[in-house]
């Protein structure tokens, strides 16, 4: 394209061996395998209670659910890096579901540091084009920690593990559109039928 090279001289270059040619899938997603690895979290003796127990339902390999409740600046986050850290190790994955698409990047930073280029996202501000990436990379596999709104639930991880609804309260995760649904039932159903935990968290519960 920059040489204004014909793609017959580019093809009669490789017979030649003067090129070499191969295909390279690029995804149009946030590439996070330059992101500076962080430290593993390190755990207070509250936060290390809290993890020791879920970790506990968790290993059970059964559907779970627990409540998370915590005030905000907790801690809770790193919580949650812990326990995904043990879904990893059990070879599943973890979805993290997140109120509005504002909290994604603060969020996507964090866990970022941790797991690396294992990190997908999913939401409505990305174009068709992204979120069929961010699809494809979930599917294969190549992503096993998935972060978005609350259409990430239907995200097509591979050995569901673990689903954490962050401020559960949220109107946010019903959606009023059709298809109409509620992201924290949907997560409710998915952990059931995959033998999952799901875990809700809030400084303020809903009923």
């Amino acid at each position: 394209y920059m040489t204004g090279v014909t793609d017959a001289a580019l093809r009669d270059m490789v017979k030649k061996g003067i090129l070499r040619e191969h295909y390279e899938e690029r995804f149009r997603t946030p590439d996070f395998s330059e992101v500076p690895k962080a430290a593993p979290p390190v755990l207070s003796a509250a936060q290390q209670e809290v993890y020791d127990g879920i970790a506990a339902l968790m290993d059970e390999n059964a559907p779970r659910a627990a409540l998370l409740f915590g005030v905000t600046g907790s801690g809770k986050t790193q919580v949650y890096l812990k326990l995904i850290e043990k879904a990893l190790e059990q070879g599943k994955s973890a979805i993290v579901l997140v109120p509005e698409i504002g909290l994604t990047p603060q969020v996507l930073r964090q866990f970022a540091s941790q797991f690396g280029d294992e990190v997908a996202v999913m939401h409505s501000a990305l174009s068709v084009g992204e979120r069929y990436d961010s699809f494809k990379k979930i599917k294969s596999g190549r992503a096993r920690v998935v972060i978005g709104t609350r259409s990430a639930v239907f995200a097509p991880v591979k050995d569901l593990g673990l689903i954490v609804i962050d401020e559960e309260q949220e109107h946010t995760y019903k959606s009023e559109s059709s298809p109409r649904y509620d992201a924290r039932e949907v997560a409710r159903y998915r952990c059931w039928k995959e033998g999952a935990f799901c875990l809700f968290s809030s400084a303020t519960p809903s009923v």
